[in-house]
Parts: C-alpha cells; structure tokens; sequence
C-alpha cells in the first residue's frame, strides 16, 4: 500500500507501507485490544512480599492501638486522681477551718462528739438507704479504728478503719455564719444516699457514698444550746432534715452534701503531753473505743478532754471504682464474688482498696500542735 506525504514545494511524495501478514480467520474490529509483551523487570509485587507487608501494617496498627489505648488511661487516671485529690483538699481544708475555730467551755456540756455507728439499724434516722443485699460492712472488717502494724511499728491513720458510719463528728465552731462569728454547731457524717429522690422511694435510685456538712444557724443553735448531744440535735426521720435546722446536726440535708464517693472518715485526738513525742492521743484510746464526749478539761489522762490537736482521714472512691462497687451493691447478678474472698464484707473491702485514694492531715486547734 502507498500513501502520499506532503514534500518540499507541495509536491507529493508516495510512502511505502509494508502490509503486516494476519492470521488466517483472524479478523480486527473496533475496540480490538493487542496483548500486552511481557515485562521481565521487578514491577510486580510477588505474594510473599504483598503478605510481609500486611504483616508489618497490621503490627504497626497494633502498636498504634497499644499507644493510644495506654495513653487513654493514663489520662483518665490522671483525670481521677486530680478529682479525689481535688475533693480531699476541699474536706480536709474544711475541717481544719472549722476546728481551728472550735469552741470549748468547762461547763459541763458536750462541745466536742465522735461516735462510731457500726449497727446499721442506728443509721436509719440519719437519712441512709440500707441495701437489702451488699453495702458497706458493719461487721468487724470495717472496724479498726487503731490498727496494729505486723512488723510493731507505731499505727498509722492512713491505714485505720471507722466502722459503718465512719467517724460522726460534732461541735461548736464559729466563723461560719456570714453576718458574723456567732458559735454553731457543726456536723461531718458520712452517709449512704441515692443521688437523687427520697431516701424512703419504692425503688430509689443508685446510692452514692457522700460526705456531709451541716451546720445549724446560729438562732437555732442559741435555742438549742452548747451541748451537742442534746436531745433537740437529734432526728426521729428517715429523710434528711431541713437545712440549717437543728436536726440536721444528725441526719443532714441533702444540700450539705461535701463530697462524693467518700466511704470512710475518721479522726485520731491529741492532747499536749510531755514525752511521747509531745502529744498523747486520747481517741481513739485502744482498738475499742468508738465514742470520746469533751466535756472536761482536766488532767492528760482523762480521756473525755477537749483536743489539742487532730489526725482526719478522709478515703474517696475513684470515679470507675464509684461505678464498680454500685454495680457490685446492685445485686442485679452482674458481678459475681470471686472465688479468693469468703465474704461479701471481704470483696467489698478489696474492691474499695483497689480503687480509692487515702488522704491525711494534722490540724492543730487553738495553739501550734506539736
């Protein structure tokens, strides 16, 4: 076949174009695609490369999903923390500018009361919801408010337990009302609650542990007077007492509410002593005594003096540990005790140490504490 070019001067030129030879039968159409020459260079991935970097991705991907998961609860440790030591800090700054401002007179009233309630029945007119089924202890594992270390070293605070109720503490302060420093009576408790609702509903909601403040006004407190185990402090109710009223010196309102997820308070007292490290503690006196009355002044070695000095504990719950020991009070059948504790009392406990802070301080009332 010969087709014409254009040359020079617009003269045609005739260009040979050789016929390629085609098969017999063969026959090209519109569309027609040739097959591709094989390539013999590396171009292509082999199978056991495409595997060994699957491979490799899905370690990388493990490894990223380790960091970031690790990171998460780092953080959300660091989270909960920064919330308990947060709230320890609000309990503990409280208590201590009420203390420090304490009032004592030797008339023979009562200015100063802790008690430990370890029988629950006590604790229904200070507004608790009793579980039908698990709740804090009221059995001797939650009573150790003096523990013996193995080794026979001195007892530390950190390590004591208040019973049931914890450590319910009164006493007149001053420096609480906004209109002036006239004495009130102060109360810390702690208290099992629902978060919301009355104490009293068919089918209450989920109870938290909280931390209570109640101070009565300063009238009522005149009405009522100095003594804060006088019968007109006391509630004969399930459900929490009016604030700022003279009951709720026992069953608090809810709008003292001071901290959540609290599930132990506690107190040690010292007086001023010779010896001794300069200071003599007179609650709790041995691993029995669960109530001190301040009444007296007297020598060092009544044990119903007003304190010169005090130890608080305070231990809060995480807020996933909050969560776990409410799902393990529920009873619904979620969570089933292990086999390595023989009790209820015992589970709780462990749950509880796995999953709480403990924070302490010294509080020197009305001079330097030693």
């Amino acid at each position: 076949m010969r087709l014409p070019a254009a040359g020079k001067r617009g003269v045609c030129q005739v260009i040979a174009v050789r016929r390629l030879p085609r098969a017999a039968g063969s026959r090209l159409h519109r569309g027609a695609h040739f097959p591709d020459f094989p390539n013999n260079g590396n171009g292509a991935f082999t199978l056991l490369e495409l595997m060994v970097s699957v491979a490799i991705s899905l370690l990388l991907a493990v490894l990223m999903i380790s960091l970031v998961h690790g990171t998460l609860i780092l953080w959300q440790r660091t989270q909960q923390d920064l919330t308990t030591t947060a709230q320890a800090k609000l309990v503990l700054d409280m208590v201590e500018r009420d203390l420090q401002a304490a009032i004592f007179r030797a008339d023979g009233g009562t200015w100063l009361a802790l008690d430990i309630v370890s029988d629950s029945a006590g604790l229904t007119t200070h507004g608790w919801l009793l579980a039908p089924t698990r709740m804090k202890p009221g059995t001797a594992v939650s009573l150790c408010p003096l523990p013996r270390a193995a080794d026979g070293s001195p007892p530390v605070i950190a390590d004591a337990r208040f019973g049931l109720s914890g450590v319910w503490l009164r006493f007149i302060t001053s420096n609480v009302e906004t209109d002036g420093s006239l004495p009130v009576a102060v109360s810390y408790q702690l208290v099992r609650r629902p978060v919301s609702g009355p104490v009293n509903a068919t089918t209450p909601a989920a109870a938290r542990y909280t931390l209570f403040r109640a101070a009565v006004s300063a009238s009522n407190t005149f009405a009522i007077g100095n003594n804060v185990t006088a019968t007109g402090y006391r509630s004969a109710s399930v459900n929490p007492s009016v604030s700022r009223s003279a009951p709720t010196l026992t069953n608090p309102s809810s709008t003292d509410a001071l901290a959540t997820n609290v599930v132990d308070f506690g107190l040690w007292l010292y007086l001023r002593a010779p010896g001794a490290g300069g200071r003599q503690r007179i609650f709790p006196a041995d691993g029995d005594d669960i109530t001190h009355a301040a009444c007296e002044v007297g020598s060092a070695s009544e044990g119903n003096r007003f304190p010169d000095a005090a130890d608080v504990m305070v231990r809060i719950l995480t807020e996933s540990g909050a969560s776990v020991l409410a799902e393990m009070e529920s009873g619904r059948g979620t969570m089933v005790r292990p086999s390595q504790y023989s009790t209820d009392a015992d589970w709780w406990w462990a749950i509880v140490e796995a999953h709480s802070r403990v924070y302490t301080r010294r509080i020197a009332m009305n001079e330097a504490a030693p």
